[in-house]
């Protein structure tokens, strides 16, 4: 175990927010259109819901939260924070050993916060960690941006959805049938959906 000092696990804020393939006009396209939603909708915590594809998302996520974060500070003063998905917690700059705050926050880019809970073991206690985090989350914040990847099992729904306002779907792209697809918004409440992302 251990001890006390500097803790770094997982890659840099680089491998994991960049996306060197991605097709940036299409990505910022689609980003700009939703931000544009979820600035109307005025929606406080925005989860990006993947769905289903042969090829999980987990891996492709993180780097669309930081496109969409980018996107929603052209629609509003005020700043965006992002929290990752539950196995990426505590990623990133050293954290204190032995820190028991609800969460650790810090500056990723001028107006976008990254905000990760405490680590958890399983995606029922990542659930509770992310509850008790956005409750503690800064005062001021446009939106808080939330990556579901990892929360239930490929295809459903999780429970943790609950604590957002409004959702995103994350589409894999060739990869995704129309009904899989179609499945997973029914199950998104009444007025939660604000729409699709296509991830290649």
């Amino acid at each position: 175990m251990p001890g006390p000092g500097a803790v770094h696990i997982g890659p840099s804020d680089t491998d994991r927010y960049g996306w060197a393939a991605a097709p940036e006009e299409e990505l910022a396209a689609a980003s700009t259109r939703i931000a544009r939603h979820i600035a109307r909708a005025r929606a406080g915590v925005v989860a990006l819901l993947p769905v289903d594809g042969r090829r999980p998302l987990d891996d492709r996520v993180a780097p669309a939260l930081m496109r969409l974060g980018e996107a929603l500070l052209g629609f509003a003063d005020g700043n965006v924070a992002v929290i990752d998905t539950w196995r990426t917690w505590p990623w990133g700059e050293a954290v204190e050993w032995g820190q028991t705050a609800a969460h650790r926050s810090r500056w990723l880019k001028p107006r976008i916060l990254e905000i990760a809970p405490v680590p958890c073991g399983d995606s029922e206690a990542a659930a509770i960690a992310l509850e008790n985090a956005l409750a503690a989350r800064p005062q001021g914040l446009m939106t808080t941006l939330v990556n579901l990847a990892g929360y239930a099992a490929r295809g459903a729904v999780p429970a943790a959805l609950r604590l957002a306002d409004a959702a995103v779907l994350l589409v894999p792209t060739r990869q995704s049938r129309r009904r899989t697809v179609a499945k997973v918004a029914a199950h998104v409440p009444d007025g939660k959906l604000l729409g699709a992302i296509l991830i290649g």
